[in-house]
């Protein structure tokens, strides 16, 4: 990005925020003259980025340095920029114009604009998404963590709500056999239902002292990411988890038969077939001593996965008794069973926001910096078939 593009991009937001102002203050008339400026300055920006990505082609993706010499300026170079500029938002150092139109052109072609960061933030201020690196990063965490978002159909967006077409698994008539030179008859249709979602925004904060800002990136960025995954995975979790209590009625398995009767009959077998089991402490327990009549355990190795278990080829998952406890009263363990991808979407918008202050909150009498972090998403009902809320008695001993 050239220093005109950058200086461009710099007017342009500043124009926005006066329009913003304006607004506020219900200033209709000045607005509407104000948005005439940012609209010439958009058609400015527009035209300087044309010529720069003309002119980089022309040196083979390159573009020219503020002295005239030729620099390389790809995606993974503008993510190290924008990282390093992350790393000063969160410490509350200073942030120059020039770096702030680095955060705005990131966001234009990393996260296409999605319109809920403001570029022309204070000094200091992150205000931003974060990287994409840091955010895979996070994502593997979050499967450490028993992220059970990895069992559900996630789908990002980019809007704050909608709605998506889904087919449902409807019965299917046979094409019909046609005589020589016979006439095709119109067959059934696809049945679609539409799923509508509409993002709740989720948040929360970290207090982060000063010995650990001060402290090299890589501790700083490995704090935060284990923080913000363990939150992300256990919000996830609580929110996949409340689903399944809310849209399933739970019934009573009292045996291994009643179990294989789900599998074999209640599940159409496309739905069992891809299957998986999830469960508490106590289920495990209780599945985990179970025998055939030789004596042999009934759960087999999940070769893919060594120390996974199956049973009858569904994978087990396996959930802590904190997050998805038993019912003691009546020795009956949770015992879900399904294929969760079919039977919920999780719509999310797929960038984490991070926001830093000093000022606010605790941290001005606390002398910390407090780091607030925010995630949208949404989660609803597919296919309701696809899965059986099922209710393990483990009283009887194996």
């Amino acid at each position: 990005m050239t220093k005109e593009l950058r200086a461009l991009l710099q007017k342009l937001e500043a124009a926005k925020q006066e329009v913003r102002s304006l607004l506020a203050e219900d200033k209709t008339t000045e607005a509407k003259q104000k948005m005439e400026e940012v609209r010439e300055l958009q058609a400015k920006v527009d035209l300087q980025r044309e010529l720069e990505e003309t002119e980089a082609r022309g040196m083979g993706g390159t573009e020219l340095r503020e002295d005239g010499t030729v620099e390389e300026k790809d995606m993974q170079q503008l993510t190290s920029e924008y990282r390093q500029i992350f790393l000063r938002g969160i410490r509350r150092r200073p942030i120059t114009s020039e770096q702030r139109s680095i955060i705005a052109e990131y966001e234009r072609r990393a996260v296409m604009n999605e319109g809920e960061t403001n570029p022309a933030i204070p000094d200091g201020d992150v205000g931003m998404v974060v990287p994409q690196d840091i955010q895979t990063r996070i994502n593997e965490l979050m499967r450490e963590w028993n992220d059970l978002s990895q069992y559900v159909t996630v789908e990002n967006v980019s809007t704050l709500s909608g709605s998506r077409v889904l087919e449902t698994d409807a019965l299917m008539q046979p094409f019909q056999v046609v005589d020589e030179y016979g006439q095709i008859q119109e067959t059934d249709n696809p049945k679609f239902t539409t799923v509508t979602y509409k993002l709740k925004k989720r948040a929360g904060y970290l207090p982060l002292t000063n010995e650990l800002l001060a402290d090299n990136d890589a501790n700083l960025l490995g704090y935060v990411q284990n923080w913000i995954a363990r939150k992300a995975a256990h919000t996830r979790n609580t929110q996949i988890i409340s689903l399944l209590n809310s849209a399933l009625t739970p019934q009573t398995l009292p045996d291994l038969k009643a179990i294989n009767k789900v599998l074999n009959v209640t599940l159409d077998p496309a739905i069992s077939n891809t299957s998986i089991i999830l469960t508490n402490q106590d289920g495990w327990d209780w599945l985990d001593n179970q025998v055939d009549g030789m004596g042999r355990p009934i759960l087999q190795d999940d070769f893919t996965q060594p120390g996974r278990k199956m049973y009858k080829g569904r994978p087990i998952v396996v959930v802590s008794n904190r997050h998805l406890p038993s019912d003691t009263d009546n020795a009956l363990a949770p015992f879900i069973i399904g294929n969760l991808k079919q039977f919920m979407v999780l719509f999310n918008r797929r960038f984490f926001e991070l926001a830093s202050t000093r000022e606010g909150g605790d941290a001005w009498r606390r002398d910390t910096t407090e780091l607030r972090t925010i995630m949208r998403d949404d989660y609803v009902k597919w296919d309701g078939a696809a899965a059986v809320y099922g209710q393990l008695d483990i009283s009887a001993t194996p």
